[in-house]
């Protein structure tokens, strides 16, 4: 059970309705954490009706946290319905990407359900013990990792859509596998949102630079692997 602050923080009235819900459902059983948060989310550990470990993500009803999220929203038309409406549309096109990535043999954790402001996922961990962040656990092979996420940036771009906010703080070290994360900011890709794949493609240059790898591909020359026309 989460301590009394997070509870607070997290489960208002409309979100323990949700988790209630799901757990109806089979797709969750008791909450344990939270074993990840951000600004707008937290994430916490379940099983389910299979007794495989769950993660469960719950974008918070705050607007405070809301009022935070990126320009990027201008791309998605969610400007529509009350603000519990674009928390739950928010989360819907986080399922939908993250759907889309793994479908495309991106490492990335598989989504099992969607209901309003909750996604019920893949574990990417064992026993209980999630995987570490990549900017925290540098034990793999770089230039695999870098051939491996450029992989999956092409991925993604072939199938029209962007990661959005793609750095070692969105990616998971499981097993010496890059695992990525956190597909809230994920866009269309289009001549208006390329300039979140050139930011993708450059925070990880970057991380890999300063780790040592080179033989790095310029932001043009991934760009072109997917789209000459971008």
């Amino acid at each position: 059970m989460p301590d009394l602050k997070t509870y607070l923080h997290v489960f208002d009235q409309d979100t323990i309705y949700n988790i209630r819900k799901l757990e109806s459902a089979g797709y969750i059983n008791q909450l344990i954490g939270p074993i990840g948060s951000g600004k707008e989310s937290y994430v916490f550990l379940s099983t389910d009706y299979q007794k495989r470990e769950v993660a469960v993500k719950i974008h918070r009803h705050n607007i405070g946290s809301f009022k935070k999220i990126p320009a990027y929203l201008k791309f998605r038309g969610t400007k529509s319905g009350g603000f519990l409406k674009r928390i739950d549309d928010w989360t819907r096109y986080e399922f939908t990407f993250q759907s889309r990535a793994f479908n495309a043999s991106v490492n990335a954790p598989e989504p099992y359900r969607l209901f309003k402001n909750v996604i019920v996922m893949q574990f990417i961990g064992k026993n209980g013990i999630p995987a570490r962040l990549a900017i925290k656990d540098t034990n793999f092979e770089l230039q695999m990792w870098y051939k491996k996420i450029m992989d999956f940036i092409i991925k993604m771009g072939k199938r029209g859509f962007v990661h959005g906010d793609l750095s070692p703080y969105n990616i998971l070290n499981f097993n010496g596998e890059p695992y990525l994360i956190d597909f809230s900011q994920a866009l269309k890709l289009s001549s208006f949102t390329k300039e979140f794949l050139f930011r993708d493609i450059k925070n990880i240059n970057n991380w890999f630079e300063k780790l040592g790898v080179k033989e790095i591909k310029t932001e043009n020359e991934i760009v072109k692997d997917i789209d000459e026309n971008l």
